[in-house]
């Protein structure tokens, strides 16, 4: 069935719907969550992959859902970044209070795919009026050998935010300065789909890309229901953000 939603402009991000609205779109979401987590679950309770830290991106291209890249975080090697990385992907950092903006990788978009560097770039939350509190790199342990690594995007030193990048080849452009925190298990097939997409003179898609749902498939039980302002309000205090004035 073809996945289908409102799309972004390009210049500008989409208004947030109302607190009602928001309420049951998130309720859904998570429901959603549990479900992909159940099911995971399910089928490798059994195996090895059931204790590591995995999570999983659905991307989006234009109205059609293209795929699942299922990734396996490096907690090992960089905890806090993946930590960080882990929170948006379930959306467990709360809600922005200066914006109302959830503080979640779901609807961001594809921004740049990065032919010269051998990368594509998700997850900036800058356009909605949020920034966090600039990431520590932790380790240039992991170097950028092969396609399907995802890197924290680097503004300079130790100023990494919410940007990531996936490696669409060996990217050694990157090594030194862009920490590798993940690896794409399952869906490589997918990014060779990204590399292959029409862009325009900048890099960015012509066709839009986001990612259509994201969550976390190994770990503790996802809660299945989104928690309120009533009930939580603010983001998590690990996360910490400000607003762009």
């Amino acid at each position: 069935m073809p996945f289908r939603m409102l799309k972004p402009r390009r210049d500008a991000p989409q208004a947030l719907p109302t607190l009602q609205s928001r309420e049951q779109l998130y309720n859904s979401i998570e429901e959603r969550r549990l479900k992909e987590w159940e099911n995971y679950q399910k089928a490798h309770r059994f195996m090895e992959e059931a204790r590591t830290n995995r999570i999983f991106l659905d991307i989006g291209i234009g109205d059609a859902l293209a795929g699942r890249l299922v990734v396996e975080l490096f907690e090992d090697v960089v905890p806090e970044t993946t930590a960080r990385f882990h929170r948006l992907v379930t959306g467990e950092g709360g809600i922005h209070d200066a914006t109302g903006v959830k503080l979640d990788y779901l609807y961001t978009p594809l921004e740049l795919i990065d032919r010269q560097h051998g990368y594509a770039r998700f997850g900036d939350l800058l356009a909605y009026g949020v920034r966090l509190e600039p990431l520590r790199q932790e380790t240039f342990k992991v170097r950028h050998t092969s396609s399907g690594l995802l890197t924290m995007t680097s503004y300079g030193p130790n100023l990494c935010n919410t940007s990531f990048g996936i490696t669409l080849a060996a990217a050694p452009s990157l090594d030194f300065k862009q920490v590798a925190f993940g690896k794409v298990v399952d869906g490589l097939h997918l990014l060779e789909k990204l590399e292959s997409l029409p862009l325009d003179q900048v890099g960015r898609p012509l066709t839009p890309v986001m990612i259509a749902i994201c969550g976390t498939l190994t770990g503790e039980r996802p809660p299945g229901k989104w928690a309120s302002p009533q009930d939580r309000t603010g983001c998590d205090e690990t996360l910490g953000y400000e607003a762009i004035d």
